[in-house]
């Protein structure tokens, strides 16, 4: 065979694998970078919607596999915001949607993700917008306020976020993580009218007093602000 041909033919195959994974990138890839933010899994994005309820929907879901970051180049599974992950993945996009799956491509893809916001914003707000949103009052007077993801009462910014990360907690409603308290958990509980909130400590504290949602007396009861 003589170099044109063999040139050809080289040059054809090159072209036929190329054709044959269409919009997959993998981590390091330039393409990545149109792609940085947070995704989310439309399956446990759906099961947040169902349930408005950050425990419930997690323990109904692959905690391992719901979430992704894409940043500098790389891709990361957020591996229940526990956990570090050094694996290196792939992309194949679809839509506006992207499915992950590693480079050996030895395991089966997951997803499909779509993108919850942009790095500059913070995952963990991203999620609570995602369940509460709007003004409630609480039995004290106290305006609660929810709006993307942030909490003011009374007009004044709360140092509190989602806590991403179960690991250490109690298994129940939406713990809010909150700072300068001597209880630093606030559990957010829907009932049929509004939200109960319980003050609670990391599960592993050993005088920790044990809260049962259904039968323990809330800190604040917060209802809809009549419009």
């Amino acid at each position: 065979m003589n170099r044109p041909v063999f040139l050809a033919l080289l040059c054809a195959l090159c072209c036929s694998s190329a054709m044959a994974q269409p919009g997959k990138l993998c981590s390091g890839d330039a393409g990545l970078r149109k792609l940085e933010g947070y995704w989310s899994s439309t399956h446990f994005l759906a099961l947040l919607d169902k349930h408005g309820d950050w425990t419930a929907a997690m323990q109904a879901a692959d905690s391992q596999q719901i979430a992704l970051s894409i940043k500098n180049g790389q891709i990361k599974q957020n591996l229940a915001w526990h956990e570090g992950d050094e694996s290196r993945y792939c992309l194949r996009l679809q839509g506006d949607k992207v499915w992950l799956l590693d480079e050996t491509e030895k395991r089966p893809e997951q997803g499909p993700y779509q993108r919850l916001g942009k790095l500059d914003q913070r995952e963990a707000n991203l999620y609570l917008a995602r369940l509460i949103q709007g003004c409630f009052i609480s039995a004290e007077k106290e305006q609660w306020c929810f709006q993307q993801g942030r909490l003011s009462i009374n007009g004044n910014q709360v140092n509190a976020r989602l806590e991403l990360d179960l690991s250490e907690l109690d298994l129940y409603g939406t713990p809010l993580h909150v700072r300068g308290r001597k209880l630093p958990f606030w559990y957010l509980v829907k009932r049929p009218n509004g939200w109960a909130v319980f003050e609670d400590d990391y599960a592993s504290n050993e005088n920790r007093k044990p809260v049962n949602p259904e039968t323990s007396k809330p800190w604040r009861v917060l209802s809809p602000t009549k419009q």
